[in-house]
């Protein structure tokens, strides 16, 4: 019996993730049902319910709200694309009604929300996945590999990121005050825009919804990568302004658009995440990761490069540059074929079912293998989507003290400044 499937969230990335199974189902992989969407935007859910009786062959009955589908639609599993701060609700609501959970990154708004989420799975013993699809594209998969098995570069030493770009990125943001208040909302800043905030975007504009700007958003898959590429940050020391009214605000009195990260890693690596969106003049990129015999760069030059590393979109390929201390130099095609031929036919299907090569896709599939019995976990479970989250509020901490931070002290519960007043608006506390 296919596995039947609710939609919870109809917003701009749930398009993603009906793209996605459609790409499931063209490799005869849509062993698969969406018998359920829901929204509060009645347009929104009608508009993804469309979507779905196009692109997959049957329309599903559309919810205004979560406790009318987990009264009425029989369903197993619940793939979750709302705002940030639903996450932890509505995901113990879904297991504690007997479904499973896909949770759309960051797993939790805080931590805490985290945790409540995490102690849901256990006591009920459904499967939470965390959705973060970039580390599942051949791109990453190829670097993790060129990492910890080609010896192409040796053992990874460090990483420089710079990123310097004029063109402010949508992030969260809230309301201006004039006191560095932790607590406070941030809203329209100096130097946005005119004109009213797009209804997607108002939600990322509220920091007690959005868990913060973009080092939490987007800046997410950034610390996943980071973590699947050389295992647990030790320690973080971070410096975030807002510069783009033309006068440098310290965090807490506005949202980061420039951001100066150096992170060590408990294996010893070291490196260092700078980034500006608010950088008039002359754009800049540059990330390289350095062994101890070569060198491996990122060229794939895009404006989400600052989050996305070695990204691979319908678009554009990923591509890269490896220079090996004895002059041998490789590109990303190569490199990728050469990790392809290390693999087995069990390991490929594994890592790209069907040839799948879109991390949607792949996130999607591997949940719903799990769920068959096919797969022990997911890869990127509740407690490892926390500790991803870990990292990022890690950088928030040491932005909003001036602290260098532990990211286990964040991660513990023992460092929790920025996300307090969120527990609290969320009664998580």
């Amino acid at each position: 019996m296919p596995i039947r499937l609710a939609l919870i969230g109809c917003g701009r990335i749930s398009r993603r993730h009906v793209l996605a199974m459609k790409d499931l189902q063209e490799r005869g992989r849509g062993d698969f049902v969406v018998t359920a969407v829901c929204d509060a935007n009645p347009q929104a859910a009608s508009e993804r319910a469309d979507m779905f009786e196009e692109l997959l062959g049957r329309r599903p009955v559309v919810y205004g709200t979560h406790e009318e589908l987990l009264a009425s639609a029989r369903v197993d599993a619940a793939d979750l694309c709302l705002p940030h701060g639903f996450h932890h609700g509505i995901a113990v609501d879904c297991m504690e009604a007997g479904l499973h959970v896909l949770c759309e990154k960051p797993l939790g708004i805080t931590i805490k929300a985290c945790r409540t989420m995490i102690e849901a799975a256990e006591r009920t013993g459904r499967v939470l996945s965390t959705a973060a699809p970039h580390r599942r594209q051949p791109g990453q998969r190829t670097v993790k590999w060129v990492f910890d098995e080609s010896g192409l570069i040796g053992r990874p030493l460090s990483f420089f990121h710079q990123y310097r770009s004029s063109a402010v990125l949508p992030a969260a943001a809230g309301q201006a005050d004039a006191r560095p208040n932790p607590s406070q909302l941030w809203g329209p800043q100096a130097g946005d825009s005119g004109g009213p905030l797009p209804e997607h975007k108002r939600w990322r504009r509220d920091r007690l919804m959005s868990g913060g700007g973009p080092v939490l958003d987007s800046g997410f898959h950034y610390c996943d990568s980071l973590r699947y590429f050389f295992g647990e940050v030790e320690t973080v020391y971070a410096v975030l302004q807002s510069v783009k009214s033309g006068m440098p605000q310290r965090f807490g009195d506005a949202p980061e658009d420039t951001v100066f990260v150096t992170l060590t890693f408990k294996n010893g690596v070291t490196g260092s995440w700078a980034w500006s969106l608010a950088a008039p003049g002359e754009e800049a990129y540059d990330v390289t990761f350095y062994g101890s015999r070569g060198s491996l760069r990122d060229t794939t030059a895009a404006p989400f490069s600052i989050f996305h590393l070695f990204q691979r979109t319908p678009e554009k390929l990923e591509t890269a540059r490896l220079e090996s201390s004895d002059g041998s130099v490789y590109n990303m095609k190569q490199l990728e074929a050469m990790h392809r031929a290390s693999l087995s036919e069990e390991e490929e299907e594994f890592l790209y079912p069907g040839g799948a090569t879109d991390g949607f896709a792949i996130e999607i599939w591997e949940f719903l293998e799990v769920l068959r019995g096919n797969r022990e976990a997911p890869e990127i479970d509740g407690r490892e989507g926390m500790r991803s989250l870990a990292l990022g509020d890690a950088i928030y901490e040491s932005g909003l003290t001036g602290d260098v931070v532990l990211v286990d002290d964040v991660l513990d519960g023992s460092r929790s400044v920025f996300q307090d007043p969120i527990d609290d608006h969320w009664g998580l506390s």
